[in-house]
C-alpha cells in the first residue's frame, strides 16, 4: 500500500516574483530556498521559514508557458490562497514586529482553545495565520 509521506511544497500565486520575494524574506524573515529559471520565461522560486522543510512556491501566472486558460484561472486565485498557518513563540511580539515592517494585521492576537492566534495577509491578501501554542 502506498501512503502520502510528507508535504514538501505549497503554492501561492503572485503578481510579481521580486516583490513577493522581498515581502516573504525581508518582512516575514523567510529564506529563499530555490530560485532557478529552468526554461526561458519560467522562474521556479520558493521560500520557507528558517529551518522549515515545507517550501512555499511563489508562482507568477505566465501565458507563454501555461496557456491562456490556465493563466486566467491562476490570476484569479491571486490573494485567494487557502490559509497557511505558522507556529510562533510569541504571537503579540511577532505581530508588533511585523506591523513595524508594514505587514497588515487583519485580526490582532486573540485567545483560542489551542493557543493565541492572529491573522496577517501577504501583499496580495493571501491569509497567513500565526499560532502560539500554550507553553
Amino acid at each position: 500500500m502506498y501512503i502520502i509521506e510528507d508535504m514538501t511544497h505549497v503554492m501561492i500565486f503572485v503578481k510579481d516574483y521580486n516583490e513577493a520575494l522581498d515581502f516573504y524574506t525581508n518582512k516575514l524573515g523567510f529564506v529563499k530556498v530555490t530560485d532557478v529559471i529552468p526554461t526561458p520565461g519560467w522562474r521556479f522560486l520558493s521560500v520557507a521559514p528558517k529551518g522549515q522543510g515545507t517550501e512555499i512556491i511563489l508562482h507568477m501566472p505566465n501565458a507563454t508557458i501555461e496557456g491562456e486558460a490556465e493563466t486566467q484561472m491562476e490570476t484569479e486565485l491571486i490573494g485567494k490562497t487557502p490559509a497557511l498557518m505558522f507556529k510562533v513563540d510569541d504571537c503579540k511580539k511577532t505581530c508588533d514586529e511585523l506591523r513595524s515592517k508594514g505587514v497588515m494585521i487583519i485580526e490582532e492576537p486573540f485567545s483560542a482553545p489551542y493557543g493565541i492566534q492572529a491573522l496577517i495577509v501577504d501583499l496580495y491578501g493571501n491569509p497567513l495565520w500565526l499560532i502560539e501554542h500554550p507553553k
